[in-house]
């Protein structure tokens, strides 16, 4: 009996029947799922091949002579494991960084004794112009490398010229990056990177970069900086394009304070800013492989408010490539601003008749406010007698205002030259230049508050070398080598040198697959004593000789990278520029994961 009132529970709509469960149920009788997680996996795996239209890079037009240039990839950048735009650039044969002590202080360029005017920078082809408590140099250390997947370095006698590049996603994958760093006394760095693309042309990008750098050298010093990247697009094809980005920066730099005898002193500006750069740009291309005639019109804006300061700069203008081949480019780029420089005009041509040979040539026109000019031509050619060898000259010649933003400043002949000479092959690679720069008045840094000016710099000729040796497939040294032979410049040290040490390997006895990859650096820059600059009197300040030492420990597995770098490893008090300390042994370490779906 009891076996049939069970039975009858079972089969009766009412009553005890309300409590089975769906679990004890047939499964067809489920509801069934509404995501098959399996074919999104699959589709996500089809969108990583699947390739979409980019907008061309706006950078030094082609073709170009070996040696007059310096790449850094999106993988150079994440494995030189650098907080900012310096310590990429301190890898440059004859840089000198015043750097201002630890990460985030100021890191302005110096490049064979030409001060505030020795680098020029442009952002996704627009003049990152200077603003701000100094509107003569940019620093450097304020351009986060988060945002960058190239940065071009154009190497002329007496200037450097960096094209910095944002990151493109050209995959219709969606992709992501977020990194996490801590280092001593509370450092913090926070990245996070969202890049979306649709078959329709449609595109965004939304990406953050926060860094905290508490003091760790003088008795005050604090420095933040929070800066957030956006950007549209609709490029439906190669031929056509339109992009709006921002980004947008918050520094936060206490003034730098050392302990004095009675007293503290303040050595370096303090500020809390943002700075704004915003661009629109229209590309029309008349053929989708690059070549033929092109035109970009573009709108760009950038604002300073802080530190007393209100400054706004607005860009109108473009590039038109008037005729683009492999073997011959002829092209010009015009822009009026409204502060500064009114107008700036350029014209490029690059030939390669036959393949040992390739020259270009650019001529550059310049107004500024109180009626000043700059004029000059920057020509360069080069010839390839045979494999791994290259010969290269280059040189500008015309007339050039520093510091257009100095309205008392005037145009200073230009008289550079320089010619190098390098042979590269596997395993060992040497370059060997030597440059001679006309007599320049250079302007200095306006956040170091003790170095008041730069002592003009007479007629000098520059020697510079470098070398790579890889005895073995997985060790590489690799060091650079510059001073003015005749001659002495306030700014940077007589003789200076990089060198670095690397083990690099993937193991791929262990790891056939190549998922794995390991780096070990040790680095050594070394200087001799020189003047690093006048205090307000007109009395030299003396830049005392030093040795640095750093260590980088790196490895990725597959998208996933752990590193740990530390600097002046034997605990040196000299410095960089006087005043500024830095740290013993200060370290960071972090993780970045990047994500292809």
């Amino acid at each position: 009996m009891t076996v049939a009132l069970v039975s009858a529970l079972l089969v009766s709509p009412r009553g005890a029947a309300a409590q089975i469960y769906d679990d004890s149920l047939p499964s067809d009788s489920l509801e069934a799922d509404t995501v098959d997680q399996t074919a999104r996996y699959l589709r996500a795996i089809e969108q990583e091949e699947v390739r979409v239209p980019v907008l061309p890079r706006l950078g030094p037009p082609g073709p170009r002579p070996a040696l007059t240039r310096i790449v850094f990839a999106r993988d150079s950048i994440d494995w030189l494991s650098g907080a900012t735009l310096g310590d990429l650039l301190s890898q440059v044969p004859g840089v000198y960084l015043w750097r201002g002590g630890y990460i985030g202080r100021p890191e302005p360029v110096n490049f064979q004794g030409r001060g505030a005017s020795a680098a020029e920078y442009y952002l996704d082809g627009v003049p990152y112009v200077a603003a701000g408590v100094d509107s003569v140099a940019v620093d450097p250390a304020q351009i986060s490398t988060s945002f960058l997947d190239r940065v071009e370095v154009e190497r002329w006698p007496g200037l450097l010229r960096v094209h910095l590049f944002t990151r493109r996603q050209d995959r219709l994958a969606p992709r992501s990056r977020i990194g996490v760093a801590r280092g001593d006394d509370d450092f913090a760095r926070y990245e996070g990177d969202l890049e979306r693309r649709f078959p329709s042309g449609l595109g965004f990008v939304l990406a953050a970069d926060y860094l905290s750098s508490p003091t760790v050298s003088g008795t005050s010093s604090d420095y933040s900086n929070t800066q957030v990247w956006a950007q549209g697009g609709y490029i439906p094809s190669a031929r056509l394009g339109l992009q709006y980005q921002i980004i947008r920066s918050r520094p936060r730099r206490q003034a730098f304070t050392v302990a004095d005898v009675t007293d503290s002193d303040t050595i370096g500006q303090g500020f809390s800013a943002t700075r704004t750069d915003a661009q629109l740009r229209l590309s029309l291309r008349t053929r989708e492989d690059g070549t033929g005639p092109s035109v970009d019109l573009m709108y760009a804006r950038s604002g300073w408010d802080g530190g007393g300061l209100d400054q706004q700069n607005n860009q109108i203008g473009g590039y038109a490539s008037l005729v683009r081949s492999p073997a011959f480019t002829l092209g010009a780029s015009g822009f009026h601003r409204t502060r500064w420089t009114p107008l700036d005009l350029r014209a490029t041509l690059g030939w390669s008749p036959v393949a040992p040979f390739t020259a270009t040539a650019e001529a550059v026109l310049q107004h500024h406010f109180g009626g000043r000019s700059s004029r000059y031509v920057a020509l360069a050619a080069g010839l390839q007698p045979a494999r791994g060898l290259a010969l290269t000259g280059t040189s500008r010649i015309g007339d050039q205002v520093a510091a257009p933003s100095i309205i008392a400043d005037s145009a200073q002949p230009l008289r550079d030259i320089e010619v190098q000479l390098g042979w590269e092959r596997e395993r060992i690679g040497v370059q060997v230049g030597y440059s001679r720069t006309s007599a320049f008045n250079p302007f200095g840094y306006a956040e170091f508050v003790r170095i008041a000016s730069l002592a003009p710099s007479p007629d000098l000729e520059w020697l510079t070398v470098s070398a790579r040796v890889a005895p073995l497939r997985w060790v590489t040294l690799q060091s650079w080598y510059s001073h003015p032979r005749k001659g002495t410049v306030d700014g940077l040290p007589p003789t200076h040198s990089l060198t670095t040490a690397t083990i690099r390997s993937k193991f791929l006895r262990k790891f056939p697959s190549g998922i794995f990859d390991l780096k070990l650096q040790v680095g050594m820059e070394a200087w001799g004593r020189g003047t690093i600059g006048r205090d307000g009197v007109g009395a030299p300040v003396v830049l005392r000789g030093a040795t640095f030492f750093k260590s980088l420990v790196e490895f990725q597995l597959q998208s996933f990278t752990v590193f740990w770098d530390r600097g002046n490893l034997t605990g040196t008090d000299r410095t960089y520029v006087p005043g500024f300390g830095v740290p013993a042994y200060g370290s960071n370490f972090g993780v970045r994961w990047e994500f292809l779906n």
